[in-house]
């Protein structure tokens, strides 16, 4: 991994606080009596979690923010020092990040963050569809007025952004509605099974993107599709707006 700096970052990451100007990070942790990052009172609530758990979310959520950029070395040392644990639950954290391509790792070479390669952008996509195409069919037919009215409303909101061609607003925007989507889904069990690979497809998705690989016409014609079936609760109109959206049916050479 990268140096003080790149610890700083972590423990700020992790905190949500800033590193004081004028101190490093050690000298932060004995002013506070710690010899590891000091959770907030939000994560004291869940500290009896599993370790793997607490190392593989803390990771996660490194990764997803930019903490922790593509390439990244993941040392052992340097996880112990951030998580405040043991080797073992970091590498079994580390192999659960693997299993979702966040984190390659190649024995006795090097453990590092995943560079998604652009080659596999359409493969990620149909898989990403797949998934949000199962939750659309199963939640729409059975929204309440307050959700369906927060997911229109997300759409409107892609809706206006189409027209500028702006890629980035539109992919947090899109990004957004499929969490929201996964969040109003009332199968639990398919959100659970779900959950972890839709917010690493997501990820792999972003850090891909760029405005010429962006179909605007396509949206422009599909998304207002999307919005009047949600609108209407027609799930299965929902569900093929979305295989246009992701793809599903483009062939792959």
């Amino acid at each position: 991994m990268r140096d003080a700096r790149w610890r700083e970052r972590a423990l700020a990451s992790l905190t949500r606080e800033s590193v004081p100007s004028g101190l490093t990070l050690d000298q932060l942790r004995i002013e506070r009596g710690a010899d590891m990052p000091v959770p907030t009172a939000a994560e004291g609530r869940v500290s009896r979690a599993p370790l793997r758990e607490m190392a593989m979310g803390r990771i996660r959520a490194a990764i997803y923010d930019g903490t922790l950029q593509p390439g990244e070395p993941l040392l052992d040392h340097d996880l112990q020092s951030w998580l405040g644990c043991s080797r073992k639950p970091i590498r079994e954290a580390l192999n659960d990040l693997a299993q979702l391509g966040l984190v390659e790792m190649s024995p006795q070479r090097h453990t590092r963050v995943a560079t998604p390669a652009e080659a596999d952008r359409t493969f990620v996509s149909q898989t990403l569809g797949a998934l949000v195409g199962g939750i659309v069919r199963v939640a729409v037919p059975v929204l309440g007025d307050a959700d369906r009215e927060r997911l229109v409303a997300a759409l409107d909101g892609i809706l206006e952004v189409l027209p500028r061609r702006d890629a980035e607003a539109y992919g947090s925007l899109a990004w957004q509605l499929v969490e929201l989507l996964v969040e109003v889904c009332p199968n639990r069990i398919l959100v659970d099974v779900t959950r972890d690979a839709i917010g690493s497809l997501v990820h792999q998705l972003r850090l891909t993107q760029s405005t010429a690989r962006v179909r605007w016409d396509d949206l422009d014609a599909d998304f207002p599709v999307l919005r009047g079936a949600i609108a209407e609760g027609d799930s299965i109109a929902a569900e093929l707006a979305i295989e246009r959206l992701f793809r599903l049916s483009e062939p792959i050479a």
